[in-house]
């Protein structure tokens, strides 16, 4: 059995785990869609809303006081904390898939087979993005399928739109998964890793909403992905090209230096 079969292997559990976690919530979310369209929610979401200031309605995705009785405003809306929830488990995976081998004892195992550092890193990368790949798939699904019972989309609508959320969570997501391979080819222990990825995760988050609510500090939304692909800026004016730039060197520098540092790295057997 390779590298990339054994990867699989190992993490399959959790992640069926996570991707039923993540389409039951989907689908709950978009379920409840319907009621948002009834008078009463519509008055207390909307009185709920005036009282809160507009900069902090901006950090938190609502700068143009969503009419939540459109599916894209609504949707686009929850997926933002959805995404922070996906990207935080993706790069778990990453930040593990190295470093877990030596905590494990399990470094052994794979060196007694004739394999290379690099096929080792290799297959490795390869499994954390088939994996991420999967779960988007099964997402776009889901959503698909609650975009045609709970709304009036067509079939065509519905897949459309769920490209452009999903595919853009796809690039986000690569970030950070690039950076957590760069992290588990540093780090010395899988134990302390969950700190490490809510710490990125969620300190890039911070950045975002920093850059609205601070408006000298505006520069700092290039350090937070997140804030690319929320809804209302996505569906305005999509990624841009700085943001493309930024993201693409992050992931060519990361999975570079990742795999330079594993090359070099005294492994504990």
């Amino acid at each position: 059995m390779n590298t990339f079969m054994l990867e699989l292997r190992n993490t399959w559990k959790s992640v069926m785990i996570g991707t039923i976690v993540f389409c039951g919530l989907t689908f709950f979310i978009l379920a409840f869609f319907p009621s948002m369209q009834t008078d009463a929610m519509q008055q207390l979401a909307g009185a709920k809303l005036e009282g809160i200031d507009p900069v902090l309605l901006a950090a938190f995705g609502l700068g143009e006081l969503f009419d939540f009785t459109l599916i894209t405003n609504f949707f686009g809306y929850v997926l933002q904390y959805l995404t922070i929830a996906v990207m935080i488990f993706i790069m778990q995976f990453a930040v593990n898939s190295l470093v877990k081998e030596e905590t494990d004892g399990t470094i052994e195992l794979l060196y007694s087979r004739p394999i290379s550092r690099s096929h080792i890193f290799i297959q490795k990368a390869a499994a954390n993005i088939s994996v991420f790949a999967a779960l988007l798939a099964v997402l776009s699904i889901t959503t698909i399928a609650g975009y045609l019972l709970f709304t009036d989309y067509t079939l065509t609508a519905s897949v459309k739109e769920a490209g452009i959320l999903y595919g853009s969570m796809l690039y986000v997501g690569l970030i950070y998964l690039a950076v957590g391979m760069l992290l588990s080819a540093v780090l010395k222990s899988s134990k302390s890793t969950s700190g490490v990825v809510l710490a990125a995760v969620f300190g890039t988050y911070i950045l975002g909403i920093t850059s609205i609510v601070v408006e000298r500090l505006s520069f700092l939304r290039y350090f937070s992905p997140m804030e690319w692909i929320k809804i209302q800026k996505l569906l305005k004016e999509g990624i841009l090209p700085v943001e493309w730039l930024i993201g693409i060197a992050v992931i060519v520098v990361s999975f570079a230096a990742a795999h330079g540092i594993y090359q070099k790295r005294d492994l504990r057997l």
